[in-house]
């Protein structure tokens, strides 16, 4: 808790210095700057081979106490006793459907957190290698790379799973672990208020504009895991809030949250890049257009140090990269190829936003839209199929029928909403008398990021995820058209008993994570399952052999574990943030396998291949466990 803490004193400081103006672009600030100082603290730590309990309890201990000491210096109780007149002042002057707003926000957040807390990380790609890399961190000290069989481990941006060290290091185990992302998700709340206040929006209206981005399915569903794609939205949001500001004022203040925003994305996660893109474009557009119309250099100094400043937050995970396989963004060609389309034109790129649009179009229009969509494809020439646009060449499936599993949930009702919106706006720009353009610069980085997407990326079944920072931007444009017509205002109110139900649907039976368990829509767990057995939501024939092999860690009490496994290594280490454990990869075939490992001995091997006994280092280690199936834990033979 000392990490949240932390965060909560930060606000509490900065927003007693600005007297409580502007507290939604003080929060902004407070979450980038505390964003800012928890990856440089990582690094630097990391830097000495001393990321470790110790330093971080002495780090976010100290941090605690200086925010403590400007609190009581600038007079606390003072700041306190304004935060409280501010919350009373603006609590009574709300509107009966506001406060109702409210309080449903504040409820539907309080489920969510209570979900995450009582379900560990437990979807494939945290126990792969979201979580399991934070134990190599640990287990090492540092975040250097590491000779590893899931590439994964190295290459994919870290910060999300920086925060969740910090937090899990200090508590000593991963309960808040989900929290994070529920964390960033208040944040994107905060950064959608702001960006629509730039509009005149009523305040009904952002509070409705809350409640849309909390019933994105795929959002709900996200907020109580340990991806990163809710984490990736803020920084996108926060990065056009701020050009937004740095087109009407280009301030050194907007330049350094902005640059702290798109260094912050891009260490986040990949799909950064290309939802900033037309965000960074249209910022550079701007500026060179300023630089020549004033004749001064003074635009391009800000500039520069907007992107020095983006860089300079990647420029270690970039060296790590270039290390292992001469590249900036990947360490392994094959895997880096396999995501991007192979070809492109126009007909393939409206393959391709067909298909993605295909799988937001579920229940109960799932069938239809998948036989118009089958049909478009027969019309163009494109065959549905591609493998030169498809995943590892997995065939085209559509969206499916009422799924509540994260990976494949459909944002039907949100998607037809921006579609409508997006149809409204643009001919509002075009046949209106009042035309607003940074209204359509909205609109144009939204159909920007979305065929950026689609042109560079393959289709995959599970694309949904990803699409998360273009849903939550969205919502600015349909609360946009909402202030400029009263029909599609009403639609949008109309539609909020379907999304609360939603919802709750959702909450109840999400697939991997269930408050009441159901054959059709959730895996076979339930909430009152021991803690262990939840992380095996996906793969429940593995809990049994996994217990066995972890009782025989604990009472080995190895100080080196030696693995081969290509996913899932984290479940057998997910209690051993309090005891030092050195995970060390073995017979790595791979292109890390050049990598250095300090520890080069293991006190004992866990691998998923099955034999009588293994060599390492020249010497043997028997199979303690010949009858399982899955997984095997080998020892030292005396």
């Amino acid at each position: 808790m000392l990490v949240y803490f932390g965060y909560i004193l930060l606000l509490m400081v900065l927003l007693g210095k600005n007297n409580f103006s502007g507290i939604a672009e003080t929060v902004i600030k407070t979450t980038l700057i505390f964003s800012g100082i928890l990856f440089l603290v990582t690094e630097l730590l990391s830097g000495f081979h001393s990321l470790n309990l110790f330093s971080l309890a002495i780090f976010w201990g100290t941090f605690n106490v200086i925010l403590i000491a400007l609190l009581l210096r600038n007079q606390g109780k003072v700041t306190l006793r304004l935060m409280v007149q501010k919350i009373k002042f603006y609590y009574q002057n709300l509107l009966l459907k506001e406060k109702l707003l409210i309080g449903v926000l504040l409820i539907l957040l309080c489920l969510l957190l209570a979900q995450g807390l009582l379900y560990p990380p437990n979807n494939w790609d945290s126990l792969t290698y979201h979580m399991s890399r934070i134990m190599y961190w640990i287990g090492n000290e540092s975040v250097d790379y590491f000779p590893t069989h899931i590439l994964r481990h190295l290459y994919q941006p870290p910060f999300a799973e920086y925060f969740i060290l910090n937090i899990n290091l200090l508590n000593g185990n991963d309960f808040l672990s989900n929290s994070v992302e529920l964390f960033f998700l208040i944040q994107c709340l905060v950064v959608v208020y702001a960006l629509l206040s730039m509009f005149q929006t009523t305040r009904l209206l952002k509070l409705l504009a809350l409640f849309l981005v909390i019933t994105i399915p795929a959002v709900e569903l996200q907020s109580t895991t340990t991806k990163n794609d809710i984490v990736c939205a803020f920084f996108v949001l926060s990065s056009l809030f701020y050009s937004l500001k740095i087109f009407k004022n280009n301030s050194l203040n907007s330049t350094v949250f902005f640059g702290l925003s798109i260094g912050l994305g891009f260490i986040t996660k990949g799909t950064a890049y290309v939802f900033m893109a037309p965000i960074l474009a249209l910022y550079g557009f701007h500026i060179l257009s300023v630089t020549l119309k004033d004749k001064s250099v003074k635009p391009i100094g800000l500039a520069t140090l907007a992107m020095v400043l983006a860089l300079s937050l990647n420029v270690k995970h970039y060296s790590r990269n270039y290390t292992v396989n001469k590249s900036l963004l990947n360490i392994d060609d094959a895997e880096a190829k396999a995501y991007a389309n192979e070809t492109m034109n126009g007909k393939l790129l409206l393959s391709n936003l067909i298909k993605n649009s295909g799988l937001h179009l579920g229940y109960p229009i799932e069938k239809n839209c998948d036989s118009i969509i089958r049909n478009a494809h027969k019309a163009i020439g494109v065959s549905i199929d591609d493998k030169r646009l498809n995943y590892l060449g997995i065939p085209y499936q559509s969206a499916r029928a009422a799924v509540t599993h994260e990976d494949y949930v459909t944002n039907t009702v949100h998607f037809i909403l921006w579609a409508l919106a997006f149809s409204f706006l643009v001919f509002h720009f075009l046949f209106s008398k009042t035309r607003n353009k940074t209204e359509m610069i909205i609109v144009i980085v939204l159909v920007a990021q979305i065929l950026l997407f689609t042109g560079y990326l393959k289709w995959q079944p599970w694309h949904t995820r990803l699409h998360i920072p273009i849903f939550i931007l969205s919502i600015i444009p349909i609360m946009l058209a909402c202030q400029k017509t009263k029909w599609f205002k009403g639609m949008v109110w109309v539609s909020i008993p379907l999304l609360l139900y939603s919802f709750m649907f959702y909450f109840v039976y999400n697939n991997l994570r269930p408050i009441q368990n159901n054959p059709i829509y959730t895996k076979n767990l339930r909430i009152d399952d021991n803690r262990f057995k939840k992380y095996f939501a996906n793969q429940p024939q593995l809990y049994t052999e996994y217990k066995v092999v972890l009782e025989e860690l604990y009472d080995a009490n190895p100080k080196t574990v030696g693995l081969k496994m290509m996913d899932w290594e984290y479940p057998l280490f997910n209690a051993y943030y309090y005891d030092h454990l050195q995970l060390v990869a073995i017979d790595v075939n791979n292109n890390t396998g050049i990598l250095k490992q300090e520890n080069q001995s293991v006190d004992l091997i866990v691998s998923t291949s099955n034999s009588p006994e293994l060599m390492y280092n020249g010497i043997k280690y028997s199979n303690q466990n010949s009858n399982h199936l899955y997984i095997w834990l080998y020892k030292k033979e005396p």
